[in-house]
């Protein structure tokens, strides 16, 4: 009996080995996690980044972060943390609701959702409207954008352009815009440069009806005219990137157009834009803005010596924190992607990883952003923001970055705006 139990334990003990590095996998600020050592972040990072890690494309550098992602947020959305706990729900359409009443929401301020069961079958499509609700925290934006190509010889050409997004919902300032349409948002991208594509530009309508998709309108300088465009066209590429429309800040698409799951809550290692938070200034108007002093990133192609991907960053921070794991599914036949899965800080709500598969199930892009804490000297305003964000197209062998708030490139937030800018009179004003 006693060998037959040694046996079988002698047996066990290659099985035991397989799952070790996966079952214990940690790391710790101050490693350094390269294709020598891949496994301290096993099971830690989405599959396909960890094989990027394993071909030595990324080098990951692993710090404490200065904050804590729950604080860096303006003090109206930190009380909301707690007077929002069980105060809306989701009805059969997946639209907030007053969890009392049973009436659609409306004047949402701060993050609808701040605690989640993860036992609720719809804590998914919960975490996600408060991953919404992070960027209408901001108010309105205003900013310029940097969009380097990038393939595996090193740099190609940069793209650059203007955003504007106005929001009628999650601060206190935008519950109170006139807002007769029933809009969530307002949002215009254009590109200013290079010449063959300047004047290019995009305009999204988002409303707060559930059943109503949203109306995105293209502008095309060769005609002059302004073209609406349909649902399945926020799939297509953003201005010839690896960025599709829905993909800038990992999810950019209306919730209720896709179907989510929640895979689970774990410990992960997330990329951040830096250590400390960023410094937010206020100008004579009372709107926020960066300032010229903010850390700039660098890439792979701009460093003497990388041996990494070309787009690989170089001076992101990656951070052991815990996150989200979520399944999403496109509803709309004719999407272009497949299934996609996303990473979320668990605290703050903002994505760090998205994996694409195209519609046979085929893994197909990665997309990675960091976000940072902004605060203003006195401490008066702190808003969490996302910095530059990182598309690869494993397949065509290319990559895109969205370089956001550069030294060149100041954002401003809770920006005044008027809601006439963004009707078809006022876009095509604009693109011209």
């Amino acid at each position: 009996m006693l060998r037959a139990r040694l046996l079988a334990i002698l047996l066990l003990v290659p099985s035991l080995l397989l799952i070790i590095p996966q079952a214990f996998a940690d790391v710790a600020p101050g490693d350094v996690i390269d294709k020598t050592n891949w496994e301290k972040v096993q099971g830690m990072v989405p599959e396909k980044f960890l094989e990027m890690v394993k071909r030595g494309e990324f080098i990951l550098d692993i710090k404490d972060k200065e904050y804590k992602s729950r604080e860096c947020f303006p003090k109206f959305a930190g009380d909301a943390r707690v007077t929002n706990v069980g105060k809306y729900d989701l009805n059969e359409d997946d639209w907030i609701i007053e969890a009392a009443s049973g009436k659609p929401a409306k004047g949402i301020i701060g993050l609808p959702f701040p605690e989640i069961d993860p036992d609720d079958p719809e804590a998914a499509t919960k975490i996600m409207y408060s991953r919404e609700y992070v960027a209408y925290i901001l108010g309105n934006l205003r900013n310029t954008f940097q969009t380097p190509f990038v393939d595996r010889s090193g740099y190609l050409r940069t793209q650059k352009g203007r955003m504007y997004q106005m929001v009628m919902d999650g601060n206190p300032k935008s519950v109170t815009e006139p807002n007769p349409d029933g809009m969530i948002k307002y949002q215009i991208a254009r590109v200013t440069s290079p010449y063959d594509i300047a004047g290019t530009a995009i305009m999204t309508w988002r409303y707060q009806n559930p059943k109503k998709e949203d109306n995105t309108f293209g502008y095309v300088p060769a005609i002059r005219r302004v073209r609406r465009m349909s649902p399945g066209n926020r799939s297509d590429a953003l201005f010839g990137s690896d960025f599709s429309v829905d993909d800038t800040s990992c999810f950019d698409g209306k919730v209720t157009s896709m179907d989510w799951s929640l895979v689970g809550k774990r410990e992960a290692v997330l990329p951040f834009a830096e250590c400390g938070s960023g410094r937010i200034v206020r100008n004579d108007e009372g709107e926020w803005e960066t300032t010229e002093g903010v850390k700039e990133f660098t890439y792979g192609y701009q460093k003497e010596g990388w041996q990494g991907a070309s787009w690989a960053p170089v001076n992101w921070v990656w951070v052991k924190h815990p996150a989200y794991v979520i399944e999403m599914k496109a509803k709309d036949p004719y999407y272009n992607y497949g299934p996609q899965e996303l990473w979320l800080d668990s605290e703050a709500f903002v994505p760090a990883y998205k994996v694409i598969d195209d519609k046979a199930g085929r893994y197909w892009k990665m997309i990675l952003q960091a976000h940072a804490c902004f605060e203003s000297k006195d401490e008066e305003m702190q808003l969490t923001a996302t910095m530059d964000q990182l598309a690869i197209d494993e397949r065509a062998d290319h990559a895109t970055i969205i370089r956001a708030m550069t030294p060149d490139d100041i954002w401003t937030f809770h920006a005044e705006m008027e809601a006439d800018d963004f009707s078809l009179a006022g876009f095509q004003k604009f693109c011209k």
